[in-house]
């Protein structure tokens, strides 16, 4: 990012969420300098406003099949892609749907591996009660309602005879408008992945709060306890 389009961009952040998260986004520039930081969350309680839980039994909520998503795929505002279709057909996926009737409210996906993908390179083990919440969509008639918010809750009384109790996922320091999202629906830090690009070499450095796998201790990638 040239020193223009930084400028641009915190004007930008400045102009939509005011100058407090300007002043955040400016001191991670400097801080983190030539590194990319992405915030690990989990979720145990989803926030859901009373009204849209109370208004959930007018709405249908299932594990979409494969037939289902390949005919949801043909709308490209769905944002459904053969990569996610695939991955459903493989057992490595899957996606809760929200149905009002036969319109699509929205969706939110799951990772079925315990060995969650964060980027290129770089994988987290996860507790064995956590899943990975990796991609969500809410369709623009439907926002504004808490609708995202009471898939989460359906998401964990679905899968929690399977014993997930807790969600689990990620998002760009930078991308204040996602970091927002993730604090809303209920989502709290459990650690950070510093991910800093040398000349020759790629470094990394895993942060995560002790308490993320209950009853044993986590470390950094340094060796040193995490509290």
């Amino acid at each position: 990012m040239t020193p223009l389009n930084k400028l641009n961009y915190l004007f930008g952040t400045f102009r939509n969420y005011g100058f407090k998260e300007c002043l955040r986004i400016g001191w991670m520039g400097v801080f983190y300098r030539g590194a990319s930081r992405l915030v690990l969350v989990a979720l145990t309680k989803p926030r859901c406003i009373e009204r849209t839980a109370a208004a959930s039994k007018f709405y249908d909520f299932h594990f979409a099949s494969v037939a289902e998503l390949e005919v949801l795929s043909k709308i490209p505002d769905y944002e459904i892609t053969q990569l996610d279709i695939d991955r459903v057909r493989n057992g490595i996926s899957r996606c809760l749907v929200q149905l009002d009737g036969s319109e699509l409210t929205g969706y939110t996906w799951v990772w079925l591996n315990k060995l969650a993908y964060i980027t290129d390179g770089f994988y987290l083990n996860l507790p064995d009660d956590a899943i990975y919440n990796y991609k969500a969509l809410t369709l623009p008639a439907y926002r504004g309602y808490g609708f995202q918010g009471l898939r989460h809750l359906k998401l964990l009384e679905f899968l929690r005879p399977e014993g997930i109790t807790r969600l689990f996922g990620f998002v760009d320091s930078y991308n204040t408008k996602s970091f927002r999202g993730v604090k809303k629906s209920g989502f709290e830090p459990v650690g950070e992945l510093v991910i800093m690009k040398g000349a020759s070499a790629i470094r990394t450095q895993l942060r995560l709060r002790a308490d993320f796998w209950p009853g044993s201790p986590v470390e950094d990638d340094t060796g040193r306890a995490v509290n």
